[in-house]
């Protein structure tokens, strides 16, 4: 399964996304490439999966990956569709959670920044592996 994943421009966002496709590569072997949102068009139509990481600072969740999300919306419903947020409060507002969920993604995950829980990014890489098939 080719798995692409796609990230907003912050370095926090890039260095989880790098982090999220050495662990699949790790546990399954999964191909990815990891590119920033704006470079990502290039890759929807020929992998299985997409992941998108962004920062949840933004009361609807981060703009540029909603953007992304809505511009490829007809090619995404043949994909399968992962939306990580990433952040310093202790969980996601309800207005962010809608937003993410506004885009029928098979799971979304959210991860402090200040302090990673690594049992729970290798819990969700396992989610993403099992419920990667499209």
């Amino acid at each position: 399964m080719a798995t692409l994943i796609a990230h907003s421009n912050e370095a926090d966002t890039a260095a989880f996304a790098q982090h999220l496709a050495d662990k699949l590569g790790e546990q399954r072997g999964v191909t990815t490439a990891v590119t920033s949102l704006s470079r990502a068009t290039r890759y929807v139509d020929t992998v299985d999966a997409v992941v998108v990481v962004a920062p949840a600072k933004d009361s609807n969740f981060h703009r540029e990956a909603r953007v992304f999300m809505a511009s490829h919306h007809a090619e995404l419903t043949n994909k399968s569709l992962f939306i990580a947020g990433l952040g310093t409060s202790p969980q996601l507002t309800k207005y962010q959670l809608q937003a993410m969920d506004a885009f029928g993604p098979r799971d979304t995950a959210y991860f402090r920044t200040d302090a990673l829980d690594e049992s729970a990014v290798s819990s969700w890489v396992n989610t993403i592996n099992t419920r990667g098939a499209a």
